[in-house]
């Protein structure tokens, strides 16, 4: 391709210089009847159509060639979009990241206790995240009855240690954890407010709901509430949430509530366990 681009004007040149001789020799062998113009005109006319089409099938070369080329580029930001696209999301993961971690770091100058980073590996069947299971388990030090906590930030922007729940299983490298949304799951709190304690406990749709033991206990929306430190599991001060609605009931000695937790368990992934001796 790059031969003929580049000597098409010779070869052009040396076509018609041989169809030239020919024509002389048919010229002088006897034919002198024949019209040397209408030879000329030929010979012009076969070299304009030569030239015409060579000229033709090198911009043809050309233009496949621009298009080749045009394509190449096409690719390569084709692919220079991609990465820069992955890069945007590794930067948004990094940026996440540190604000999750930034948060951990406050929450972990108020622990008092020794504590193992564990990260959630497997959830159970149930779509409320009432059961999860962590990668980290009795050769990391970790028992049943261990409390499992994550760090959230309230809506004033104050660190707390929110509760996430408890230990049921361990294994050497892996651990099972029942949540504060599981029906079995029963925990003694203390609203802040008032100071007043009750019990609550999670359900099967993932509601959280509960009851103070003064069946004439004053309780607001939105008061906070934590565990109180009574029974032999939960030490006392764990943020568990917030009261969002409280239902009348037709037992005069119990007052329900529903409870939002603190921490929000569709984004559950790294979780402390915190090393209690009791």
């Amino acid at each position: 391709m790059n031969f003929v681009r580049k000597y098409y004007k010779r070869i052009f040149f040396l076509l018609t210089v041989f169809i030239l001789i020919i024509l002389i020799g048919l010229s002088s062998v006897g034919r002198g009847e024949v019209d040397l113009v209408f030879f000329g005109n030929a010979v012009a006319g076969f070299q304009k159509l030569t030239f015409n089409t060579g000229h033709t099938i090198i911009s043809s070369i050309y233009s496949v060639q621009d298009i080749v080329r045009m394509r190449e580029e096409n690719n390569m930001l084709t692919d220079t979009v991609h990465e820069l696209q992955e890069t945007v999301r590794i930067l948004e993961n990094i940026v996440n990241k540190s604000e999750a971690l930034e948060t951990e770091y406050e929450m972990k100058k108020n622990l008092k206790y020794d504590y193992t980073v564990g990260q959630v590996i497997a959830l159970d069947d149930s779509n409320w995240f009432s059961r999860v299971t962590i990668d980290k388990g009795e050769k990391d030090g970790i028992k049943k009855n261990d409390i499992v906590i994550h760090a959230v930030e309230t809506e004033a922007g104050v660190v707390q240690i929110g509760l996430v729940g408890v230990v049921t299983q361990t294994s050497s490298n892996w651990a099972k954890v029942v949540t504060l949304l599981d029906e079995s799951c029963k925990i003694s709190f203390r609203d802040i407010n008032t100071d007043e304690s009750g019990i609550l406990q999670g359900s099967v749709d993932g509601t959280i709901t509960g009851y103070f033991f003064n069946s004439k206990a004053q309780v607001n929306k939105d008061d906070s509430l934590v565990t109180s430190g009574i029974g032999e599991i939960y030490i006392p001060d764990i943020y568990i949430g917030k009261v969002t609605e409280i239902v009348p009931t037709t037992d005069a000695s119990t007052q329900r509530i529903v409870i939002n937790p603190a921490v929000e368990f569709t984004k559950l992934n790294r979780v402390y366990v915190l090393k209690v001796d009791r």
